[in-house]
């Protein structure tokens, strides 16, 4: 499964992912075609303050939409293909000014989780750990970046490959065969989730 979403955020947790790309069944998430204003309710998006994820076109990646969050929201997609067990989720961020350095609390059934901080360092989840992931360079605010995650439920496993905004780069391995999170029961791809 492959899945792709233009979005702008910040924080970014990866729960008991949905899809945005997927390869045999796709879904491909450009914002393109959402009415500005609110993203909650539309094309099946969820967020935990409705009014704190809204379809933009001031700042954008490509095309003419993308999601701006506000802090401390959360925005989530959920899918039911019981088959999408080696599902791969590409989409763009733009990391905001740095924030602080907590790591989330993960709820649910989370397979897989990172967060940027504040010196642009990755921070993911492996087995009931936080590794901190170090790019270079680190990730600068105001910086658009693709960010690339497989996960693969028969493996219990997940990697994570980043590339800038160049159209097309070949996107690097930032970490791979980080285990699933201690407390994920899931055994396909449910739902996508950010939090800013």
């Amino acid at each position: 499964m492959r899945v792709r979403c233009l979005v702008w955020w910040a924080v970014v947790v990866l729960a008991t992912l949905p899809t945005c790309a997927l390869l045999a069944a796709s879904f491909q998430e450009s914002f393109e075609a959402h009415e500005s204003g609110v993203l909650c309710g539309q094309r099946g998006w969820e967020a935990s303050l409705p009014n704190s994820a809204q379809v933009q076109d001031a700042t954008v990646f490509g095309g003419t939409n993308a999601v701006a969050m506000a802090t401390n929201s959360t925005v989530w997609r959920t899918f039911s293909d019981a088959t999408a067990t080696n599902v791969w989720v590409d989409f763009y961020v733009r990391l905001p000014a740095p924030g602080d350095d907590n790591q989330p609390t993960l709820t649910g059934s989370v397979a897989a989780a990172f967060f940027v901080t504040s010196v642009g360092a990755i921070k993911a989840v492996s087995n009931d750990m936080w590794v901190t992931l170090a790019p270079d360079p680190a990730l600068a605010a105001d910086t658009w970046y693709r960010l690339t995650v497989n996960l693969d439920y028969g493996a219990r496993t997940w990697a994570l490959y980043l590339a800038d905004s160049t159209p097309n780069k070949l996107a690097r391995a930032v970490a791979t065969n980080l285990a699933f999170s201690a407390n994920s029961t899931n055994t396909y791809f449910k739902r996508f989730r950010v939090k800013h």
